[in-house]
């Protein structure tokens, strides 16, 4: 796939180009944004935990977004941010060129994009990419000393204002230096080369890690940096529902780019860049530990991808050339050919949602922004003059609940590095069920409202946990969100307000009529509130609601696995065992490795009289179980949630979702 071959074919790289712009016109479901939102708003602590800090690492990036959505809203956020996607991928085509042609740079953005299409969104991962890609390119080309210390020690000071990833920077002129110092000992003609001495480069590598102390809280920010990567939770990726939809992973893709990268070792009969090669090791070692990583793999590998697939495709034009003879000619546009159908395959999934259904997101082809993920309809009991200063919230709605309340302290959201890992597994045993969790939890923070994210995997577990004590009564719930308040003769008016809650309810049953409207027009994408409310009516013990919701996701969608479980398991409750059986069995085919569904079609099986499926299905969860070290698991405790009807509102008792 190298210039002489297939010729350099802008077409190609104007196509990949347009496909990276498609994947970042999505509307905006990353929670994380609101708090960037927030931050910028004040630039001060949101969290009235101790553990919390000053020091944020995006403080820069939060001013901006915050100034962009002052004059554009979300529109503009994501316009800026698709801006901020080409020009990392323009620049790093400008470093490339020289190792490939048009093909191989459309098949390397072809791939990068697949690589990214889950997590891009609008954050400051973006502008990390877009450092990397400015420092690459101007170590790559630029040849005059003053241009690199004039452009990149300001760069520099901008990262490290922007996003944690700035040092980065200094490592990459060191690459640069050691390449340069490689390059000189080989030829011992580096001025005739025109490249720039090694000591230079090793002084400018040494004056960036100075410009990065340039920032508000000196130190403090790399002690952050540090925090950040050794505290890597609460972490979110891809989607707040990822878990429910069991999304495969990138691991193929990621696979494949290996393999691509080893195969243009073999074949490349160039001198391997420095540089280049070293930044796709270290992206592959980096993805290898944590596919969240996905978006700097992605920058760090793509120069060199197009390497491979240049090496890759000189090599086997090669041997087709005498395969072929005198049919060689046909190679350049079969190749283009099959590029162009690749890049349209990849794009009408995107632009026609099917891409975002299938992967479990909660974005959409377009401008705009999810605010229904978040308590976007409980104004009135949030915002009631009554509603209590000490409240605990889950990290999903940390950042919202900031944005929104400007007044009140949040108690958690999805900054990394700064809460304590103690209270953050306490917080996910307590809803869980973890008595003890619980104590630890209400003794410390003695909280008198918490507000969950139906979303969150622990949460329906969660309220049925908490409402199990007398003491917690439930306030408000829309699908989304379930708001608990504690059953206090000061919180009487919010309690009662059957107005707040009966607009909640309206609110869900709205976007059940919308979505069963929706159903076979193409891919209707997948509704937060149909998706919390299933699994809290299951776990409420209302298998009638929860069964009619999980069949209505199924009729948009029959490949979610979180569906088919919740279906199995209302069937059972409703004692159809032989629907629940081929239910929970279908669970099992997509996904293999989910405990639940083994031991959910285990039981199934048991209770239609399907021993030997019952034996396989009980030998196969025991195997996950160990692989997960799940000491928790045990045949006879794996029983479904008990009826607590008696604890939720009328008004969610009485609720009826029509099939």
């Amino acid at each position: 796939m190298s210039k002489k071959p297939f010729g350099a074919s802008t077409l190609c790289v104007i196509l990949g180009l347009v496909f990276i712009a498609l994947l970042g016109i999505r509307t905006i479901s990353t929670p994380e944004i609101w708090t960037h939102l927030a931050q910028g708003r004040i630039n001060a602590p949101i969290s009235y935990l101790t553990t919390d800090t000053a020091v944020n690492t995006t403080h820069l990036y939060d001013k901006v977004s915050y100034a962009l959505w002052n004059a554009g809203g979300a529109p503009l956020l994501i316009i800026v941010n698709v801006i901020g996607l080409l020009l990392a991928f323009i620049l790093l085509l400008q470093v490339s060129k020289k190792w490939g042609g048009g093909i191989s740079q459309g098949f390397a953005l072809l791939v990068s994009g697949h690589l990214i299409f889950q997590n891009v969104d609008v954050s400051p991962q973006t502008m990390m990419m877009l450092f990397i890609a400015l420092f690459v390119y101007l170590l790559s080309t630029a040849i005059k000393p003053v241009i690199l210390f004039g452009a990149l020690i300001p760069l520099q000071i901008l990262w490290t204002n922007t996003h944690g990833s700035f040092l980065f920077g200094p490592f990459i002129a060191v690459l640069a230096a050691i390449q340069a110092a490689q390059n000189a000992k080989g030829t011992r003609r580096k001025k005739q080369q025109g490249g720039l001495p090694a000591g230079l480069l090793g002084a400018l590598s040494v004056a960036l890690l100075v410009a990065t102390v340039v920032n508000p809280y000196f130190l403090k920010l790399h002690a952050q940096v540090i925090a950040n990567i050794q505290m890597p939770y609460p972490a979110y990726w891809s989607s707040l529902f990822n878990e429910y939809f069991q999304t495969p992973a990138r691991d193929p893709l990621i696979f494949f780019v290996f393999i691509l990268g080893a195969s243009g070792l073999i074949t490349l009969k160039k001198k391997l860049p420095i540089m280049l090669t070293t930044l796709a090791i270290l992206g592959a070692f980096i993805v290898i530990r944590s596919v969240y990583t996905a978006q700097l793999f992605a920058v760090l590998a793509f120069p060199f991808m197009i390497l491979s697939f240049t090496a890759v495709g000189e090599y086997l034009s090669g041997s087709f050339k005498t395969l072929l003879e005198k049919q060689e000619k046909i190679l350049e546009p079969a190749t283009q050919a099959v590029f162009a159908l690749l890049i349209l395959l990849s794009i009408v999934p995107v632009v026609s949602n099917c891409a975002y259904t299938k992967f479990g997101s909660a974005s959409s082809f377009g401008l705009g922004i999810e605010e229904g993920l978040y308590p976007a309809g409980a104004e009135a009991i949030i915002g009631h003059p009554a509603f209590p200063e000490k409240t605990i919230n889950l990290a999903a709605d940390g950042g919202y609940l900031a944005w929104t309340y400007p007044n009140r302290k949040i108690f958690i959201d999805y900054r990394l590095g700064r809460y304590d890992r103690e209270l953050l597994e306490n917080l996910n045993a307590m809803l869980l069920g973890n008595a003890k969790a619980y104590d630890v939890i209400y003794e410390t923070y003695r909280p008198e409202a918490i507000i969950i994210n139906t979303l969150t995997p622990a949460a329906a577990q969660g309220i049925v946990t908490l409402l199990a004590r007398p003491i917690w009564k439930l306030a408000y719930f829309d699908g989304t969100t379930a708001i608990l308040l504690l059953n206090k003769k000061e919180f009487a008016a919010i309690l009662n307000n059957t107005e707040a809650q009966a607009a909640g309810l309206a609110k869900l049953e709205a976007a059940r009529a919308d979505y069963a409207a929706q159903v076979g027009k193409g891919c209707p994408g997948n509704p937060a509130e149909l998706i919390g409310s299933g699994k809290v009516f299951l776990a409420l013990n209302r298998p009638v609601e929860s069964k009619a919701i999980f069949a209505l996701l199924l009729q948009g969608n029959n490949t979610i696995p979180g569906a088919w479980i919740g279906l199995g398991n209302s069937q059972l409750m409703l004692k159809e065992f032989v629907a629940a059986e081929k239910s929970l069995g279908k669970a099992t085919e997509l996904t293999p490795k989910n405990l639940l569904a083994w031991i959910s079609y285990a039981r199934a099986c048991e209770k239609t009289g399907n021993m030997a499926e019952r034996d396989r299905a009980i030998k196969k969860a025991k195997q996950l179980a160990q692989q997960q070290k799940d000491d928790a698991f045990d045949e006879e405790e794996a029983v479904l949630p008990e009826a607590v009807n008696e604890v939720t509102p009328k008004s969610i008792q009485n609720m009826q979702v029509p099939e």
